[in-house]
């Protein structure tokens, strides 16, 4: 359920990025109010029942570049809290490109998110081939023009927006609310009522891609050899309810 969750949240922050815009990426936003411990940690990765030999070889980067390998899968019936949830996530994305994940589960299937964008992040959509070749620039002032009049004379446009997205990037809140439950045995239908980074909320249009690129990613992992069998999956009394199968082993690479 980790491995879902992970990557239901970076297409979400990827496609925020590009839809967003730079006026979106602000320094205050809403953030989800979970604190978790070490208890609910190690909780909600006995719930799984998924080795995982050192959880930071399970991150988004990982996931997204496929470099992870399964064996096996187990049966599993159980709730995980919010907490929990929380805990499992923000542990195996500690270094990567967003950090501070906080999920909490509603009622009838609705949920929230929100993380940071760390000052790796530009670092990391170059490396999905989501923007082109860039160098980073210094940026001497505080807005957009200034920082536009300082950069090289031959800079592209998508140069520009890069290289001042990645000096004002870091520590820029991310703030979701959906649903999330089963489609079929190995397919899931993904809501989001609304997305924000900072304090600006994304329009209609961007909210619809977010979906589509979300459902086509989780739903390409979630297969039978990978160890995914959906039987029930809802949300309910601020706890996700999963019944089926998780891979028993899984593999990655550390950041």
């Amino acid at each position: 359920m980790k491995l879902l969750l992970n990557l239901i949240l970076v297409v979400v922050f990827l496609v925020v990025l590009f839809f967003g815009g730079i006026y979106f990426v602000l320094s205050t936003g809403k953030q989800v109010d979970v604190s978790w411990t070490e208890e609910d940690l190690s909780s909600g990765l006995e719930k799984s029942k998924v080795f995982i030999e050192d959880l930071e070889e399970i991150n988004i980067v990982t996931l997204t570049e496929n470099n992870f390998s399964i064996s096996g899968s187990n049966e599993i019936e159980d709730y995980f809290t919010s907490e929990e949830m929380s805990a499992l996530i923000s542990t195996t994305n500690v270094n990567g490109p967003i950090s501070n994940i906080n999920v909490s589960f509603g009622e009838s299937d609705t949920g929230e998110v929100s993380f940071l964008l760390s000052e790796n992040f530009v670092d990391f959509l170059k490396g999905q081939g989501l923007i082109g070749k860039y160098d980073r620039f210094t940026v001497h002032a505080a807005d957009v023009q200034d920082y536009i009049d300082n950069a090289p004379s031959d800079a592209s446009i998508t140069e520009l927006i890069v290289g001042y997205i990645s000096n004002i990037v870091n520590k820029a809140p991310v703030y979701a609310t959906g649903e999330l439950y089963r489609d079929s045995e190995n397919a899931v239908k993904i809501k989001i009522e609304s997305l924000r980074v900072g304090r600006a909320p994304l329009p209609q249009e961007a909210i619809e891609k977010v979906e589509v690129e979300t459902l086509r990613v989780v739903n390409a992992i979630i297969s039978p050899e990978n160890g995914f069998h959906i039987e029930e999956l809802h949300v309910k009394d601020g706890k996700l309810y999963y019944k089926g199968s998780l891979p028993a082993e899984v593999y990655g690479e550390k950041l």
